[in-house]
């Protein structure tokens, strides 16, 4: 009698459900945390300050260019324009009245008084004087020595008086039509005009 008592007792305690703490979940359904990171919606990832490109300064800054007094002109103003074209370049100032003679005119970037424009009215444009900081393409400049020029322009022939002080003029390398007029004083060079030739508006 005892013994059949324990074995129904036994038998009790196997077939009671086993005690879980929480709400149990159903067999074979997902673990609730599994679940919720596979199914969440994914993070933006957002770049790291050192990942994104820095704005690099601007290297474009342009350096100011030396004007050439050349064989034909300077700039966009050539010798044998029309008063016409020449104004057209906007490199000039009003022409003034010169009683029917050569017209002058002056660089809008020269000194007061310097970088005169003859325009003649067989020629047209006849005479470009350069001011300081204007050179040819050779590198004769106002300022420069005398000797530094004759080693340049090595046929200069005077005019008047001599290299140190005096004028003369010099072939222009690439139009036979021309010839650089180059004054000096003092060793140093002190004029230096384009012009033509058989230009006819001073000596």
């Amino acid at each position: 009698m005892v013994g059949t008592l324990t074995c129904l007792l036994l038998v009790a305690a196997c077939s009671s459900p086993a005690h879980q703490n929480g709400n149990a979940a159903p067999a074979g359904s997902p673990d609730p945390t599994t679940g919720a990171a596979a199914t969440g919606s994914p993070t933006p990832s957002t770049p790291s300050p050192s990942s994104t490109p820095s704005a690099r300064p601007s290297s474009g800054a342009t350096r100011p260019t030396t004007l050439v007094l050349g064989p034909n002109g300077i700039g966009s103003l050539k010798l044998g324009m029309t008063r016409q074209q020449a104004t057209g370049t906007g490199l000039l100032r009003a022409f003034g009245n010169n009683g029917g003679g050569c017209a002058p005119a002056a660089l809008r970037a020269a000194p007061s008084e310097e970088g005169i424009v003859n325009l003649s009215p067989t020629l047209g444009i006849a005479t470009i004087d350069a001011y300081e900081g204007i050179k040819t393409p050779e590198g004769v400049r106002i300022g420069m020595s005398s000797a530094d020029m004759l080693r340049i322009y090595p046929d200069w022939t005077r005019a008047d008086g001599d290299a140190t002080n005096g004028r003369g003029f010099t072939k222009t390398p690439g139009n036979s039509k021309a010839v650089y007029r180059i004054a000096t004083r003092n060793g140093k060079v002190t004029q230096l005009t384009l012009q033509y030739a058989n230009q006819d508006c001073y000596e």
